[in-house]
């Protein structure tokens, strides 16, 4: 029926349906021929919204996450996605709010400031240079584009410049320091004895009508989402490029003619020194020192004594390699003036008055035909162009023939030659193979393919194009009872014999109130008791819920009085504590480690505080809260 569908609107038929469509549009807009909004607002914080697709976005990157973080030990049954989903929606409103305050309060990311940062990242580099096109390139493969992530990445800088403004700030008085000291040296003697959960999972076999029951109320548990094994067609420049064959030399020749100048010239460039003099009296300072440099000083041992320039006047006041472009204005054309030795006049600046010494000239060159790189390039600049032309060819013919034989990829990859691939099966909100590029992962559960069409071709990078359709697609469902049975059995076991293991330790606690020693309450139950003598906070032999819990209790009010409480050490087993001694410390000084550590905690402290603030200052009106919302498409797995 589609296929007929296409037949009967090609050709005049087909412009002349379009043409008619067109005029509506062009008069009220497309919007108008839409219901409802398809982007609600879920909340509103200052003059900035958050819509429904944002928060769907962001809640689906931190369930990824989740996902890659935790690996063959995510379970989605232990998730709680309400708590989830709040604490998502509440993080994308403070970052609404950080920003918004920090703009009123002035804080603003400079052009430089981005680029700075952008010509840091070692993945956007090559040959240790800024690549624009590498850039450009992991970007679309992230499906982001410059613009967003610059906006983004202005955002970030901004926000980073008010949490460093507060964090820089804090500091620990000696005093404090020293009571943290005298805690973190306290001792402390204990008793300890593990109630195991393992020991009581055979006493009891929960009957049928309760797994049942608990299969029953947990249905969710067992969700199987929904999911697809997609069939596609992948054109790749850069495999076209490398089965391009050896040109000859003459063609090679003729690009090298014509890209000489543009890719095979190296500008000129000069190793540089300066001596920076700000404030009053700055040219005065430097013209005394160009006449002591005059007189046989070394330009370096001055720099070290009057720059002030931090970073280059600890190098002999050596700024490196610089190229045109590289300085501002006045400085680059003072420099490029020099002779190779000599020293400049004072020089003034944005920055203040500086004296140059120029230590190394590279003139600017082109570097030969037969130069090994420069073929390298030539090669593959001229494959590139070649598979250029040849992605162009096979593009038009995929495109076409996949929309109007659209029930099948086979005629399209037979006229282009291509190879009809096939993934495994992959649930909606994966990220791996292909389901990792957003247009793919939309397209791939998209009606058009449950209908049994092929996509449009989709770019998943800069030279590299899919076109898929559904090979196979599973509804999501709930998993039967009969294939969980035992899950569910297993999961019940485990709660009445941890529910029994707690009732021992209970029972043990009591037995402590009353006067019984633990050593007696350990045999009665058959349990090994285990005592700690002057272990500290920091102590190997016990696990960190143990020692948490230890240096949580109370100390003891009298010689003989019992503080003991039940513990989860989280090594499927219930805990009982005793503690029977605390060993005060001593008030020594604390190394830098632990002194960085308690600033940390002091800017964490004050930044809190800033946060509570901003809250206060930002308007923050919800339009649902995050129980109301929808799961977001791909939160399962």
């Amino acid at each position: 029926m589609l296929q007929s569908l296409r037949d009967r609107t090609s050709g005049l038929v087909a412009w002349f349906i379009v043409g008619l469509l067109i005029i509506p549009f062009a008069f009220f807009g497309i919007e108008q021929f839409a219901t409802g909004n398809p982007d609600p607002e879920i909340a509103t914080v200052g003059d900035e919204e958050i819509t429904m697709r944002e928060f769907r976005n962001a809640y689906n990157q931190r369930y990824q996450r989740l996902i890659r973080m935790l690996g063959e030990d995510f379970d989605v049954s232990q998730l709680d996605q309400g708590a989830l989903r709040e604490g998502v929606l509440e993080s994308m409103i403070q970052e609404k709010a950080r920003l918004q305050y920090a703009e009123r309060q002035g804080w603003r990311t400079s052009d430089q400031a981005v680029v700075d940062f952008l010509k840091s990242v070692p993945a956007f580099q090559q040959d240790g240079r800024f690549s624009s096109e590498r850039y450009r390139q992991l970007l679309a493969q992230q499906g982001m584009d410059p613009q967003r992530y610059e906006r983004q990445l202005r955002e970030g800088l901004r926000a980073e410049q008010l949490r460093n403004a507060v964090v820089s700030s804090a500091f620990v008085v000696p005093k404090e320091a020293e009571r943290v000291g005298a805690l973190r040296s306290q001792r402390r003697d204990f008793d300890y004895v593990r109630v195991p959960v393992s020991r009581y999972l055979g006493e009891s076999e929960p009957e049928e009508a309760a797994v049942r029951e608990a299969y029953e109320a947990e249905r969710d548990r067992w969700q199987v989402p929904e999911r697809v094994r997609l069939a596609y067609l992948e054109i790749d420049r850069e495999n076209l490029a490398s089965e391009q064959a050896m040109p000859e030399e003459s063609v090679l020749r003729r690009i090298y003619e014509a890209e000489a100048e543009s890719r095979f010239s190296e500008p000129e460039r000069r190793r540089v020194r300066h001596i920076l003099v700000e404030g009053e009296g700055a040219r005065a300072k430097l013209e005394e020192a160009a006449q002591r440099i005059a007189d046989g000083a070394d330009f370096g041992e001055v720099a070290a004594e009057l720059s002030d320039d931090p970073g280059s006047a600890e190098e002999g006041g050596s700024l490196g390699w610089v190229e045109r472009g590289d300085m501002v204005p006045g400085f680059e054309e003072a420099a490029f003036a020099l002779d190779e030795g000599a020293v400049s006049d004072p020089v003034e600046s944005e920055f203040g008055w500086h004296l140059i010494q120029v230590d190394e000239i590279e003139e600017s060159r082109t570097r030969g035909f037969e130069d090994e790189e420069v073929q390298e390039r030539l090669l593959r600049i001229y494959r590139e162009r070649e598979a250029d032309v040849v992605f162009r060819e096979i593009y038009e013919t995929v495109e076409q023939i996949s929309f109007e034989q659209a029930a099948s990829l086979e005629p399209a990859a037979e006229a282009a030659g291509l190879e009809v691939q096939t993934t495994e099966w992959l649930p909606r909100g994966s990220e791996e193979a292909l389901l990792a590029h957003p247009e793919v992962a939309e397209a791939a559960f998209s009606e058009s393919l449950r209908a049994g069409e092929n996509s449009r071709p989709i770019e998943l990078a800069p030279g590299r194009v899919v076109v898929i359709r559904q090979a196979e697609y599973q509804e999501a469902r709930v998993r039967d009872f009969e294939e969980v049975r035992e899950d569910v059995a297993s999961r019940l076991r485990r709660e009445r014999a941890r529910e029994r293991a707690i009732e021992v330790a209970e029972r043990m606690l009591e037995g402590l109130r009353e006067g019984v020693e633990l050593s007696a309450l350990a045999e009665e139950e058959s349990l090994e008791l285990r005592t700690a003598e002057d272990v500290t906070r920091g102590s190997g032999a016990w696990q960190g819920r143990i020692l948490s819990a230890v240096f949580a209790m109370p100390r003891p009010a009298q010689a003989d009085g019992v503080v003991a409480r039940r513990v989860d050490p989280g090594d499927d087993g219930i805990g009982v504590l005793r503690l029977r001694a605390v060993h005060d410390g001593e008030a020594e000084g604390i190394d830098e480690g632990l002194a960085r550590r308690l600033r940390g905690r002091v800017a964490g402290a004050e930044f809190a505080g800033v946060e509570n603030h901003i809250a206060e200052a930002v308007t923050v009106e919800r339009q649902h809260s995050a129980d109301d919302l929808p799961e977001p498409e791909g939160a399962q797995r």
